[in-house]
């Protein structure tokens, strides 16, 4: 995970504990969540693709 993702995702970690209602909270823990998700799995492509692999079964 970069620098800069672990920042914005510390940043909507904040953002979320000092929601005003937990409607607007549970909103960016969502989003938190899901780009945290999003960052797992290109990490693994990256890996994939760093070893040659490919991404898809060949026919």
């Amino acid at each position: 995970m970069s620098n800069e993702l672990r920042r914005k995702l510390h940043e909507l970690q904040e953002l979320s504990n000092n929601a005003p209602d937990p409607q607007t909270r549970a909103i960016i823990e969502a989003l938190r969540l899901q780009t945290a998700i999003l960052n797992e799995r290109l990490f693994a492509i990256e890996l994939q693709l760093a070893r040659g692999s490919p991404t898809q079964p060949e026919p």
